[in-house]
C-alpha cells in the first residue's frame, strides 16, 4: 500500500475511534499517555510526507509495521504502528534520538 494511503487510513482510523494501544511501558506510547490528543495525532500524521516513512514486517504477526518519523515541528518523534481491520494499533509514540 503506498504512503498516502496509509496516511488517510490512518487518519481515518483515528478520526472514527479505532484506535488500539499495543500495552507496554507509557513512556514508549505519549499518546496512550494522554501527551496527544487524536486530533494532534491527526495532524502530526497528515504533516508527514513519504521521506518521514518506512515500513517493515512486524516479527510475529503477518502484517506490515508503519514508521514516522515526522520532521519540522514534530522532529524527532518517532511513531509506530499497524492495521487490523478495522482498527489502527500503536506500538509507538515518543521521542527519539534522531534529527530528520
Amino acid at each position: 500500500m503506498p504512503f498516502k494511503e496509509i496516511r488517510c487510513k490512518a487518519i481515518e482510523c483515528i478520526k472514527n475511534g479505532h484506535v488500539r494501544h499495543i500495552e507496554r511501558d507509557i513512556s514508549k506510547n505519549m499518546f496512550a499517555g494522554g501527551d496527544f490528543t487524536p486530533e494532534e495525532m491527526i495532524s502530526i500524521i497528515g504533516a508527514c510526507r513519504g521521506d518521514c516513512y518506512s515500513s517493515a514486517k512486524h516479527h510475529f504477526l503477518e502484517v506490515d509495521v508503519h514508521i514516522l518519523k515526522p520532521q519540522g515541528r514534530y522532529d524527532g518523534l518517532y511513531i509506530k504502528f499497524f492495521f487490523i481491520e478495522p482498527n489502527i494499533l500503536f506500538i509507538s509514540v515518543h521521542e527519539s534520538d534522531y534529527k530528520g
